[in-house]
C-alpha cells in the first residue's frame, strides 16, 4: 500500500490542518520555561515508570490498549464538532515538544531526535489520521444539522472505523512493538 492509499481524500484537508496544529504545538512545547518543563518531564517519567515493571507481552498489550482506546476516543468523540481530536493533537504535539526540548538539553539535539523518532514514524501519524476522521465526523455532524448533508452519521462512522482498522490499528501495533522494545532496553 502506498502512502496516498493510507487515507482517502475525505480527510486530506483535516489531516493538513491537524498536522499544522501538531507542528505549532510541538514548537510551542519547546519554548516552555525550564522549571515547568522539568516538572512535566518528571510527571511523564513517573507514568512511564509504571510500565517498566511489566513483562514484554503485558507491556506490549498495555501500550497497544492505551493507544487504541485513546485514538478510538478521538474518532468517536469527533462528532462533538471536532473539539476533542483537535485538542488531542495539540496536547500531544505540545507534550512531545516539551520532552524533545528537555532531552536535547541533556543529550543533544541529534540524540533527542532519535528518541522522538519512533513516536513520529508510527504513533503520531496514527493519531493524526484518527483525529482527522474524528474532525471529519464533526464537520459531517455540523453539515447534517445545517441540512447540507444527507448521508447518515452511522454511514460516516462506519467508514471512519473501517479506515481506522485498516490503517490506524496496524500503525498502533507497530508503534506498541517499538515502544515495548525501547522500554525493555532501558536500564
Amino acid at each position: 500500500m502506498n502512502l496516498a492509499g493510507m487515507f482517502d481524500r475525505t480527510i486530506k484537508p483535516y489531516l493538513l490542518i491537524l498536522a499544522l496544529i501538531f507542528a505549532a504545538s510541538f514548537v510551542a512545547g519547546t519554548f516552555v520555561p525550564s522549571p515547568i518543563r522539568r516538572q512535566m518531564v518528571e510527571m511523564f517519567e513517573a507514568m512511564a515508570g509504571d510500565y517498566r515493571e511489566l513483562s514484554g507481552g503485558v507491556l506490549f498489550f498495555n501500550i497497544l490498549a492505551q493507544n487504541v482506546m485513546a485514538t478510538m476516543f478521538v474518532v468517536l468523540f469527533g462528532v462533538i464538532v471536532g473539539i476533542i481530536p483537535t485538542f488531542a493533537v495539540g496536547s500531544n504535539g505540545f507534550g512531545l515538544g516539551i520532552l524533545y526540548r528537555q532531552a536535547s538539553e541533556t543529550s543533544g539535539y541529534a540524540k533527542a531526535a532519535l528518541d522522538v523518532l519512533p513516536h513520529g514514524v508510527f504513533e503520531i501519524p496514527a493519531l493524526l489520521i484518527a483525529a482527522s476522521y474524528g474532525l471529519w465526523l464533526g464537520v459531517m455532524v455540523v453539515r447534517r444539522v445545517r441540512g447540507r448533508e444527507g448521508t447518515s452519521l452511522n454511514t460516516h462512522m462506519g467508514h471512519a472505523f473501517r479506515r481506522y482498522f485498516a490503517v490506524v490499528f496496524p500503525l498502533l501495533v507497530i508503534a506498541a512493538a517499538i515502544e515495548t522494545a525501547l522500554i525493555l532496553r532501558l536500564p
